[in-house]
């Protein structure tokens, strides 16, 4: 029997094996950004591929964060604490769609990155260590249509698999692999304050999610941008609200209200399920009940780039 093949030497589809990826829900570069929002909330995605205006060749990927900083901005400007939103009402809503896009390359929407579904997963999973959170797969044998390949998928992998990655212990903790880092700041957000203002700090954070804390600094929610799937104007509006409010006015709150979390001797394996079993992007490291760190895809994948 051959020995199994380590997880950078797989290749897009044997990491697929024979589950079907979603079919990828593309859109023209010429529609605008009140369609592009009615468009993900339709198909329960978080991000959209957008194709070039000479071919099918999809050149950008823009997520529900872009659109919703774009609405934002749109709709209160510099305004430190607006009164009321009328995110649906905004004109610059039927700008095209590339208007959400900048020519910052840490925005989302040119953090695009391309694989193809026959060569080995090893550029792919590194990117996923620096910032990139999902790959387009592309088979230039035209065999199988192209597809969104994310972190998720690595992580989901590798607790089926965990023999993809023989130089790592999975009994070993949090602590252990260093995921534990001294002095860091973890950013929260105060349930007083509006997730208007909450979400701000996480994008000037270049954040993908913000824990949610007490006078405590006890967890007792988080916003992220997975939390924003099926997100409509009435959501947007409801940014002024305290940001629990808001979670729960959200159409799919999830773990928002109910974060999950972990401690220092949590061992690795059990991240790695809770991430999995509960569709989650970020686990909280707490000790004493007070929040100290959090583990991401992106830390984990970094791990099992390193082994």
């Amino acid at each position: 029997m051959s020995a199994a093949k380590s997880l950078s030497n797989l290749t897009p589809l044997e990491l697929k094996g024979g589950r079907m990826p979603p079919s990828l829900v593309v859109a023209k570069p010429t529609i605008t950004v009140r369609q592009a929002l009615k468009i993900m909330a339709t198909h329960n995605i978080t991000s959209l591929p957008i194709q070039s205006h000479d071919s099918d060749a999809i050149v950008n990927i823009v997520n529900l964060i872009d659109i919703l900083s774009y609405t934002i901005k749109e709709s209160v400007a510099d305004e430190e604490h607006p009164s009321k939103l009328d995110s649906e009402g905004v004109k610059g809503l039927d700008n095209g769609i590339e208007s959400v896009m900048t020519l910052d390359t840490e925005t989302e929407s040119y953090r695009i990155f391309k694989s193809d579904a026959r060569d080995e997963l090893r550029g792919t999973v590194k990117a996923f260590t620096q910032g990139i959170h999902r790959s387009l797969v592309i088979d230039y044998t035209n065999e199988i249509p192209p597809y969104i390949l994310t972190q998720t998928d690595i992580i989901r992998y590798v607790c089926a698999h965990p023999e993809s990655l023989p130089g790592i212990d999975f009994d070993k903790t949090v602590r252990d692999f260093g995921l534990i880092r001294e002095g860091r700041e973890v950013v929260v957000g105060k349930p007083e304050e509006t997730a208007l203002n909450v979400y701000r700090r996480m994008a000037e954070k270049g954040l993908m999610g913000i824990a949610i804390t007490d006078s405590d600094n006890k967890l007792i929610a988080n916003l992220s941008a997975a939390d924003l799937h099926g997100l409509t104007y009435r959501s947007i509006d409801c940014l002024i609200l305290p940001v629990c409010e808001f979670l729960q006015a959200l159409p799919n709150p999830g773990s928002a209200l109910t974060p999950f979390t972990a401690n220092p001797d949590t061992p690795l394996r059990n991240v790695l399920q809770t991430i999995v079993e509960q569709h989650i992007h970020r686990v909280w490291i707490v000790e004493n009940e007070r929040v100290i760190d959090v583990v991401t895809l992106s830390d984990l994948i970094k791990i099992f780039v390193d082994v």
